[in-house]
């Protein structure tokens, strides 16, 4: 019990510490906004479709938004709540599978690995995917593969690379198999109430190809240096002294936990066309499992100093984590997407507080470039509802002023501009006025204007 208290206590510290920490990311905005839709007008129930995202993270998202807390902070926490059940579910899973000691120990690791501890800390999906998979592999069969497969699959449609496997760790069951796979099956089509459904396979095209060896063995190169800076060569290299145990012993659970993390990833590399780190993700509870089971078969000794040396490398990249995350030995691919272009929310916490202090006896109107993502949806998230302020979304206008901009000044009513440097071309830069700008560390800028 003082060991299950403990370890609630560090993942509840690393996973809410500095939450606000990192910008918000142009996915988070997105689905949180999707998620005040919803709450608002349960019409708005399957909105995720229309951009062929399944709804799931956006329907738990709905009840929690209606204690008005900041609509960022609740949906990181909904993420950090998912991976709690992550590290739950590596406790329960291992220990079915071998021993105690190894679930112990399987979740000490999981609660400082960074792979982990990154996507619990953002309003992404795939904290919340990864938890539902090992559930999903815990109850392996019948209703429990059931419903957390269909709940999976209400998440993401990739989870189907991981259900697929499952069978294998109950050959036997097949009249089970074939519940949980109606149950799943079931659920899953329960969206084909939305006249959206079909978007779901139409925005998958945008994601994925055909198999292709053409560029196969690079894509692997990338997706293995991915792994690797998040896991460290220590744990890599644990990992496949573990798999040689298990072979010399025959040990036929590593061999079957190893196909949840082979199979997915070959697979990914093979149909993959746009692809980032964050899909590799739920592989890893799988690779601290077997892990954690070769690290159990050492000396004590060899043990306390493997363990050592892997949490050496991962407690420094923890502590920028929580700390500077920009400092983080984060790839290019990560750091791109969160820190260094458009889709970093910096400088949207700034301008939402300005907009605030504005006195309010007359409406405001807030443009912003683009219709989706970071901007408007950043904002939006923070002033939907607000007497006095409008967010409007005006995408990329050639004459850098749309209707609704025209509109705003003819009602007579303050106008800004929200946009990045290096994307939204304004001519007449006389009407303008710099309220302030916001550099990203990758050395692009938000820009916020009155226009007149």
């Amino acid at each position: 019990m003082l060991l299950a208290i403990i370890a609630v206590l560090a993942f509840g510290f690393t996973r809410l510490y500095n939450l606000d920490l990192i910008p918000i990311f142009a996915d988070e905005a997105i689905y949180i906004r999707w998620a005040q839709l919803m709450a608002y007008d349960w019409h708005h129930l399957f909105v995720p479709l229309t951009d062929g995202k399944t709804p799931l993270f956006m329907w738990l998202l709905v009840p929690l938004l209606r204690f008005n807390f900041d609509p960022l902070i609740t949906g990181r926490v909904l993420s950090a709540a998912a991976g709690l059940g992550t590290v739950a579910g590596i406790y329960f899973l291992t220990k079915k599978l071998f021993e105690v000691k190894t679930a112990r120990l399987a979740v000490g690791l999981a609660l400082f690995q960074p792979f982990l501890l990154f996507y619990d800390r953002l309003s992404l999906t795939d904290s919340l995917l990864t938890a539902l998979i090992v559930w999903a592999a815990y109850f392996a069969t019948g209703v429990g593969l059931g419903v957390f497969g269909a709940a999976a699959l209400l998440v993401k449609p990739s989870a189907l690379s991981y259900l697929l496997l499952l069978p294998v760790l109950k050959l036997k069951a097949w009249r089970r198999h074939l519940t949980a796979g109606i149950i799943t099956f079931t659920i899953y089509n329960l969206l084909r109430l939305s006249d959206s459904f079909y978007m779901i396979k139409q925005r998958s095209l945008d994601y994925l190809q055909g198999p292709t060896l053409q560029h196969w063995s690079s894509t692997i190169q990338v997706f293995g240096g991915w792994l690797l800076s998040y896991l460290g060569w220590p744990l890599i290299i644990i990992w496949l002294l573990a798999l040689v145990i298990a072979a010399k012993f025959r040990e036929k659970k590593i061999g079957i936990l190893s196909l949840f993390i082979i199979l997915p990833f070959l697979f990914l590399a093979l149909v993959g066309k746009v692809v980032y780190p964050r899909y590799l993700l739920p592989i890893v509870p799988f690779i601290l499992i077997i892990v954690s089971w070769g690290l159990v078969r050492l000396t004590k000794q060899l043990l306390v100093l493997s363990v050592g040396v892997i949490l050496a490398g991962w407690l420094k990249f923890d502590y920028y984590l929580l700390i500077d995350p920009v400092k983080a030995p984060l790839v290019r691919a990560e750091k791109e997407q969160f820190f260094y272009s458009w889709a970093a929310g910096y400088g949207l916490p700034e301008i939402r507080q300005y907009l605030l202090q504005l006195p309010g006896d007359k409406p405001v109107v807030v443009a912003t470039e683009g219709s989706f993502g970071t901007l408007p949806n950043g904002l939006e998230i923070y002033f939907s509802g607000h007497p006095t302020v409008q967010i409007l979304g005006v995408g990329f206008p050639s004459g850098g002023m749309s209707q609704g901009m025209d509109q705003a000044l003819v009602d007579n009513k303050r106008l800004f501009l929200v946009a990045n440097y290096d994307r939204f071309t304004f001519p007449s830069s006389d009407r303008l006025k710099l309220v302030n700008e916001y550099p990203r560390p990758g050395g692009e800028r938000l820009l916020f204007y009155e226009v007149f």
